[in-house]
């Protein structure tokens, strides 16, 4: 049974009162407002990013910055890592970065990117190594969740490690979910929803094309779609961007859904698990990321519609 966590009485008292001190690595689209709120929270933070403005932004904010992985990690009672992949979160904290060797006994390192299950099961077992807890705690909600501390949570790990960052992620999110007491736990919920995610993506850029190559005004879709009962979340977020055609900067990059979708596929495989609709999406998006792609927002599905569907 999913639980929908919370800290109260004295636990919740102690937790405010002795805040942690916040090392975050990753400020990007979301990382920079996630570690905003933190910040205005009263929480103090140190950052690093190999992107500087964003950086400099938090400083001027009232953060901390840092130089690299390792002195985040030193001045860390909680370490938020928020980066794009599991090469990337690897690196930082192992090989070449080794943040592990400057983290301190019984600090926690809250991984809260999308990740595979089997990445964050074994890093979580090499801190375990070194007296270090691990959280598996990814979010969604996308960057107007992450600015409105909206964000949905999906928590995986023991319960004690739950309530003591309890506070933490909930000045992130609003929908804080404990969904199973092992780590990877919250990984496997937010692979189910980037599969929905990935296919109601493909999904709206093909009835958009659909709708205009039958004649239709594809703002006119838009605005009736989304206020009927074929639209969703996410129809809402990329359809808008799909009818303006901004695909950049982007809010959620391709190479991002490629990612995800890939660790679903994987997963599926290796369980011996149809996913029918999810192989199809995945071909769209390995030919939206063939065409080079990858760093436009991922609403840009709907161009390779268009050009599948051109009678040249």
């Amino acid at each position: 049974m999913i639980r929908r966590s919370t800290t109260t009485g004295k636990e919740a008292i102690m937790a405010e009162n002795e805040k942690p001190h916040i090392g975050f690595i990753g400020v990007g689209v979301m990382g920079q407002p996630m570690a905003s709120n933190l910040l205005k929270a009263g929480y103090s933070c140190t950052v690093y990013d190999v992107n500087p403005k964003p950086v400099a932004a938090l400083v001027a904010e009232g953060a901390s910055s840092a130089e690299s992985a390792q002195a985040v990690a030193a001045a860390s009672d909680i370490l938020i890592t928020m980066v794009v992949n599991d090469a990337q979160f690897s690196a930082l904290l192992f090989e070449p970065g080794q943040a592990i060797l400057a983290l301190k006994e019984g600090a926690i390192v809250m991984g809260m990117s999308t990740m595979s299950v089997s990445m964050v099961q074994s890093a979580a077992a090499r801190l375990q190594e070194h007296g270090i807890l691990y959280l598996d705690a990814p979010v969604s909600g996308g960057e107007v969740g992450a600015i409105n501390a909206t964000l949905s949570i999906m928590v995986g790990g023991p319960t004690e490690i739950v309530e003591r960052c309890q506070p933490v992620l909930q000045t992130m999110g609003s929908n804080v979910y404990h969904v199973g007491q092992k780590v990877g736990d919250g990984q496997a919920v937010k692979m189910i929803n980037q599969l929905m995610v990935c296919v109601h993506n493909a999904i709206a850029a093909e009835a958009l094309v659909f709708g205009e190559r039958a004649g239709l005004d594809r703002t006119m879709l838009y605005e009736i779609i989304t206020k009927s009962a074929g639209n969703s979340w996410i129809f809402t977020d990329r359809g808008q961007r799909m009818v303006s055609e901004q695909f950049t900067p982007p809010k959620s990059a391709l190479k991002i859904l490629v990612k995800d979708l890939g660790f679903v596929m994987d997963t599926a495989n290796d369980m011996g698990h149809p996913l029918l609709l999810g192989s199809v999406a995945h071909q769209l998006y390995k030919m939206a990321h063939a065409r080079g792609w990858d760093n436009l927002d991922d609403s840009i599905l709907i161009r390779l519609m268009e050009e599948i569907t051109s009678k040249q």
